[in-house]
């Protein structure tokens, strides 16, 4: 379409520009990166890169992404975004993006009022709205998307710090059964005892689609971390959760986590973590009261080996990994990273992954410049 190549044209243009200007020691650009990655059996590549002018209380930054394979959950984007102190701990901010995939594109706007330091009291106030436009001839439709949201972080002892969250979203489709309401709550406490800190998280959430209650869910969360530095060379971490979602049919079900990490031995140079998980999926039908609960599935169990060598100017990150459930099957990862002079560059070999289920799969090659 014409006009998305006039503004893939202005992007270009004002990266060209922001390159071309002299730098002080006000200008700073972000190291220049593409990346190259084979995994499903199709090749992907993305660039990116970015340049912020900063004083003491004053910054506007520009970032840019661009992607072979663009989707609307991976677009590619230009963003640039402001932020200046007004008094003290005071921060006003500002961002704008715009995002481009091949069936729709996105605006955005954010603003955001910030008290940064928790003496004994910080909190922020923020504002966003996205706009999807989709293109003639797909299924996707349009929305409109506003999310208002606060935080408050209260320091109630040199040791112990309480974090509450609200945020409410309103999403509108042409649609009148797809646009939603939801609300979302959050609390944190961390407390720090040497050699401990204990870390527990609540959260909940309900999504309601007025013109459809069958789509209507309600989210619970916990989450508690536990690190012990057990003596100079030696860490635990123990950490688990539990999530529970009901739906407006009537369906319901959860999950029950718990990781343990033990990191000996560990210096600054390098790093051997042993790793276990266990996930238990326990899932119901309540669509008739009468029906019983489905028996709660044979838990998943994960075993890992990490190690890490921190030594500059190549550091090695390597895990061997198996996973239990019907069958055992297992994997392993390779990272190498890497500088010469300006010239950073990164090599991941992973084909299924890590040991944490979310770990980038597949090959890749990065190689950053950095323009500073």
């Amino acid at each position: 379409m014409p006009t998305r190549k006039g503004i893939i044209q202005m992007i270009m243009l004002i990266s060209l520009c922001g390159l071309s200007l002299e730098v002080t020691a006000e200008w700073r650009f972000d190291p220049v990166f593409a990346k190259l990655k084979w995994s499903e059996k199709q090749d992907h590549w993305q660039a990116g890169g970015g340049w912020g002018y900063y004083t003491t209380g004053f910054r506007w930054t520009h970032d840019w992404r661009w992607r072979n394979h663009t989707s609307p959950s991976e677009p590619a984007y230009y963003q640039s975004a402001l932020r200046s102190r007004i008094s003290n701990d005071w921060w006003l901010g500002a961002a704008g993006r715009y995002a481009l995939a091949p069936t729709c594109d996105f605006r955005r706007l954010e603003v955001s009022l910030e008290k940064t330091q928790a003496r004994p009291v910080a909190f922020s106030l923020r504002g966003e709205g996205e706009w999807r436009r989709v293109t003639a001839g797909v299924t996707l439709e349009d929305y409109d998307r506003i999310i208002g949201g606060s935080r408050l972080r209260w320091r109630l002892l040199p040791q112990l710090v309480w974090t509450g969250e609200l945020t409410r979203e309103w999403k509108t489709y042409p649609t009148p059964r797809m646009s939603s309401v939801k609300t979302a709550l959050r609390h944190e406490v961390t407390w720090r005892v040497t050699p401990h800190r204990f870390l527990g998280r609540w959260a909940e959430s309900t999504r309601i689609y007025p013109h459809d209650a069958w789509k209507n869910y309600h989210y619970q969360s916990l989450r508690w971390e536990w690190e012990w530095l057990m003596r100079e060379e030696a860490s635990m971490t123990v950490k688990g959760g539990y999530n529970w979602q009901r739906q407006g049919s009537g369906e319901e079900g959860g999950k029950i986590q718990l990781t343990g990490i033990l990191d000996y031995p560990s210096t600054p140079a390098y790093n051997l973590s042993w790793l276990v998980s266990t996930v238990k999926t326990i899932a119901s039908d309540l669509l008739l009261e009468e029906e019983e609960g489905m028996e709660p599935t044979v838990p998943d169990w994960r075993l890992g080996l990490r190690f890490q060598d921190l030594s500059p100017p190549l550091t090695i990150r390597a895990e061997l990994f198996c996973i239990w459930a019907d069958v055992v099957t297992g994997g392993w990862l390779v990272r190498l990273q890497g500088s010469q002079g300006r010239f950073g560059w990164t090599i991941g070999l992973a084909p299924r992954g890590g040991f944490y289920p979310n770990e980038e799969k597949g090959y890749w090659l990065e190689i950053k410049y950095d323009l500073d």
